[in-house]
């Protein structure tokens, strides 16, 4: 009866791991991940520490979520974004009702960008950019890529 109760719980577990891991992705949150799939943290963590192959799927969630992020902040920082104008604590709105908006752009997310990537120029705190999962450079051209 212990053995029907165990496989019982490997499919459950298995899409809880899959919800948790799909949300994980997303922003890069272990608690709002556990929620999501209804489970405490404890047993994430757990199941983290218990199985290699969720473990690496948890570390690849965390860099997809880090890219979501890291391409949000260039396009804060390049494209900018829509502030709304606000004068004496109100909105303030076009003839047509439309809410008037300004364009911002964040230096500070610049700034950091440029270290991250241009360390030796902008003085970051590496020394050269983590570019492991670039494909190698080969004297045969682009058509090698």
């Amino acid at each position: 009866m212990n053995d029907r109760l165990i496989r019982r719980k490997r499919p459950r577990d298995s899409a809880l791991r899959d919800v948790f891991l799909e949300h994980l992705k997303k922003a890069a949150n272990v608690s709002d991940a556990a929620r999501a799939a209804g489970i405490d943290r404890k047993t994430a963590y757990n199941w983290r520490k218990g199985d290699p192959l969720f473990s690496e799927s948890w570390r690849l969630a965390i860099e997809e979520a880090t890219d979501l992020l890291e391409g949000e902040a260039r396009r804060r920082a390049i494209e900018g974004y829509d502030e709304p104008v606000l004068h004496g604590g109100r909105l303030v709105c076009d003839a047509e009702g439309q809410p008037v908006t300004r364009k911002r752009y964040s230096d500070g997310l610049l700034r950091m960008l440029l270290r991250a990537h241009r360390p030796a120029s902008f003085g970051g705190g590496r020394t050269t950019p983590d570019h492991d999962d670039l494909p190698p450079v080969t004297s045969e051209g682009d058509d090698a890529l």
